[in-house]
């Protein structure tokens, strides 16, 4: 299956990151020097994404301006003869065809907001994938993590997915946990519970947003209550209705899921990926045990 568009939904507030999020998109977070969004693009296009669409706060064009060019930047370094450095940024916006859609004040917020915003970008594709602005599927060895989704879709013969990952049952109820069944030696995904109460969980396969998906999400989507507790509409609650119309494998990725949406998620997606230059894991060692951390 070849697979080309995707869409990273990144029109939250950023609550857990407060004040900080005030002015910055929590999608522009920085992990070590580059910003979250910036690793998600990496995968996709390393996994043969070549269109991508962000569905952005209409008051937040940060991402925009990261994706495109910058020839005022581009003078200053030229001036001051540091050339070297805008190899680091001069492809950005040529990675892929990137385009935007805004989400209006007026539009319920959640994460299927983002999906339907999108429909004109997606609606002829057989499949596309789905990701939250604010984690990343890390693999050390620099493979995609995307990739690997696609090709576990493929096996499966199915046109959708959904990720999940092992937590431990103390941790359960922060999250949406499968139920699943399993068909030809896969497992698939017959239902979504949404932070069950300790004791009801399913599974320990809790859900990280990442999805291909496939356009009759759109028609669910638009059959779809906001929920009638925070008044949001969940991408998840769509999933679940998917699943009585096609079958929806269920895939735990090989890498590390790090989850940079909160600080100490952040934190440690900074450490883990900075344990791979051999300079600043010394670095911090040594400085982890200069202050008896």
């Amino acid at each position: 299956m070849k697979i080309n568009k995707a869409l990273i939904a990144a029109a939250g507030f950023g609550t857990r990151f407060l004040p900080f999020t005030k002015t910055i998109q929590k999608e522009m977070i920085p992990v070590l020097n580059k910003p979250v969004v910036d690793y998600l693009v990496a995968d996709l296009v390393k996994a043969g994404i070549t269109d991508i669409v962000f569905a952005i706060n209409e008051h937040n064009m940060q991402i925009l301006h990261y994706f495109r060019e910058n020839h005022r930047l581009e003078e200053y370094l030229r001036r001051m003869n540091k050339m070297h450095l805008f190899e680091e940024i001069k492809n950005l916006h040529q990675q892929a065809n990137f385009s935007f859609v805004k989400q209006q004040d007026s539009d319920p917020y959640g994460s299927a907001t983002p999906v339907k915003l999108a429909q004109s970008y997606l609606e002829n594709e057989e499949s596309f994938v789905v990701l939250m602005g604010d984690d990343i599927p890390y693999n050390a060895d620099g493979s995609s993590e995307v990739s690997l989704m696609i090709k576990h879709l493929e096996k499966t013969g199915v046109k959708s997915l959904a990720t999940f990952v092992e937590q431990p049952d103390s941790e359960l109820q922060r999250f949406g946990i499968a139920k699943t069944f399993e068909k030809n030696g896969f497992q698939y995904l017959s239902e979504l519970i949404e932070k069950p109460t300790p004791g009801t969980a399913p599974s320990n396969l809790a859900n990280i947003s990442k999805y291909i998906l496939t356009p009759k999400i759109f028609e669910l989507i638009d059959q779809q209550s906001v929920d009638s507790r925070s008044g949001e509409l969940y991408i998840t609650d769509t999933v679940t209705k998917l699943t009585k119309t096609e079958d929806v494998a269920i895939y735990t990725p090989r890498g590390t899921y790090l989850d940079c949406g909160y600080p100490l998620g952040w934190l440690k997606a900074n450490l883990t990926i900075a344990k791979e230059n051999p300079e600043l894991r010394a670095a911090l060692q040594k400085f982890i045990k200069e202050i008896n951390f």
